[in-house]
């Protein structure tokens, strides 16, 4: 995937930010939060393009991803200050 193909992604996480923007607005008082699945699974395509990331099927037990040299990696992306650690990966990428 080249640069095109990223900068494509980072428009659409854009666009996704401007829109809930845009709900809380229109709806003073409502929160219109990226959480949940949608942020981990930007989390994770994230990190495996910037560090070469084999990415496992979703909700693989205890890990994301595996490193080139095979060590496994749970990836976690947050918009707090707190991850929530289910199970013992190999590793971490915390973002």
């Amino acid at each position: 995937m080249d640069e095109a193909y990223w900068a494509r992604v980072g428009d659409l996480i854009d666009q996704l930010y401007t829109a809930t923007d845009a709900l809380e607005g229109l709806f003073p008082g409502r929160k219109f939060t990226l959480d949940g699945h949608l942020v981990g699974s930007v989390g994770e395509v994230v990190a495996a393009y910037m560090f070469d990331l084999e990415l496992k099927p979703a909700s693989t037990l205890a890990h994301d991803a595996i490193t080139p040299d095979g060590t496994k990696i749970e990836i976690k992306l947050t918009q707090e200050n707190t991850v929530a650690i289910r199970h013992e990966p190999g590793a971490s990428s915390g973002a």
